[in-house]
C-alpha cells in the first residue's frame, strides 16, 4: 500500500509562488498617491575618525636629561680666560666682533634647531590626525545634507486618502487595519533615512570635538618648545654677559666696543614668538628669523 503524497502547503499555488494571505498587501503593489516605496539610498561609507596618538617619538635632550646645557666651573673659567686673552689682544678691533662670541652663539643656533626638530618629530602624527579629521568633518557634512534633501522629499506623515488606499487582498479588511498598515510601510522606507542623518551629525560632532583635543596638544606641545628655546637662550647670554664683563675689563677701547658685541648676540628664533602668540610672527620680531 504505497503511501499518499502530502497535501501542498498553504497559499502556495502551482507555480511555487507564495500566494498573499487575504488581508495582507500583494507584493509589489505600489501606494497610489503616495512616494513609491523604494529601498533607501544606501550611505556612502566613511571611515572611522582617527585618534591621536597616544604617545609621540621625541628626540633625546642634547645633554641626555633636560636639553639645557651644563654652565660648569670649568666652562665659566674657560670664557673668563678668553674673554681676558681677547681684550689683552685688543679684539674685536672693528665691527667684526669675537670668536667667543660667534661660538657661543652658534651653540645657541645649533640647540634652537634641535628643538625645532624635536617639536617637528612630536607634531607629526598630531599633523596627520588634523588633516583627516578636517577631511572628515567636510564629508560628514555634505553626506548630511544630501540625507537632509532625501528626506525633505518623503513628509512625516502620509495624507488620509493615502493612509486609506487598498491593495490586492484588502478589500474586506477594516479601515484602521488598513491605515495602520501603509503608515508602517511608509514609516519603515523612512526611518532609516532620519536615523542616517541623526548618524551623521553625532559623528560630525564627535569630529570636531576631537579636532579641538588635536588643537589644545598641538598648542601645548608648541608652547613647550618655545620655553626650552627660551632657556637655551637665557643660558648662552648668561654666557655672553660672564664672557664680555671680563672682555671689556681687559679691552683698551672697553668703553666702545659695546656695539660691536651686541651685533653678535644669538636671536631667538621667530617660530618662538609664533608659538607664544598663537597668531602669525609680530611684526616687531619678523627680523629676528633670519
Amino acid at each position: 500500500m504505497s503511501r499518499s503524497a502530502p497535501p501542498p502547503p498553504r497559499h502556495v499555488g502551482p507555480g511555487g509562488d507564495r500566494r498573499p494571505e487575504p488581508g495582507t498587501p500583494a507584493a509589489g503593489t505600489p501606494v497610489i498617491g503616495a512616494p513609491a516605496p523604494r529601498p533607501p539610498v544606501e550611505p556612502r561609507p566613511v571611515a572611522p575618525a582617527p585618534a591621536p596618538p597616544a604617545s609621540s617619538p621625541s628626540i633625546p635632550p642634547p645633554d641626555g636629561s633636560t636639553g639645557m646645557p651644563v654652565h660648569t666651573v670649568a666652562a665659566r673659567l674657560a670664557d673668563w680666560r678668553r674673554a681676558r686673552a681677547d681684550g689683552r689682544a685688543g679684539v674685536p678691533s672693528g665691527a667684526s666682533g669675537t670668536p667667543a662670541l660667534e661660538e657661543l652663539a652658534q651653540d645657541f643656533l645649533a640647540r634652537s634647531h634641535r628643538e625645532r626638530l624635536r617639536l617637528d618629530v612630536e607634531l607629526a602624527p598630531l599633523l596627520e590626525t588634523e588633516a583627516a579629521l578636517r577631511v572628515r568633518i567636510v564629508e560628514t557634512a555634505e553626506a548630511a545634507e544630501r540625507a537632509e534633501e532625501r528626506v525633505a522629499s518623503w513628509p512625516a506623515l502620509l495624507d488620509r486618502d493615502q493612509l486609506g488606499l487598498r491593495r490586492g487582498g484588502e478589500s474586506l479588511t477594516a479601515d484602521d487595519v488598513v491605515r495602520a498598515r501603509r503608515a508602517r510601510e511608509y514609516e519603515a522606507l523612512r526611518r532609516p533615512m532620519v536615523e542616517e542623518i541623526t548618524r551623521l551629525r553625532r559623528t560630525g560632532s564627535a569630529a570636531r570635538e576631537e579636532l579641538a583635543r588635536v588643537h589644545a596638544a598641538i598648542r601645548a606641545r608648541e608652547i613647550v618648545g618655545a620655553t626650552r628655546v627660551r632657556r637655551l637662550h637665557a643660558q648662552a647670554m648668561a654666557r655672553i654677559s660672564a664672557y664680555e664683563r671680563h672682555l671689556v675689563r681687559h679691552h683698551p677701547r672697553g668703553d666702545a666696543i659695546g656695539p660691536w658685541l651686541v651685533a653678535q648676540h644669538p636671536r631667538i628664533p621667530g617660530w618662538v614668538f609664533e608659538a607664544e602668540a598663537g597668531a602669525a610672527v609680530p611684526s616687531d620680531h619678523a627680523h629676528e628669523e633670519s
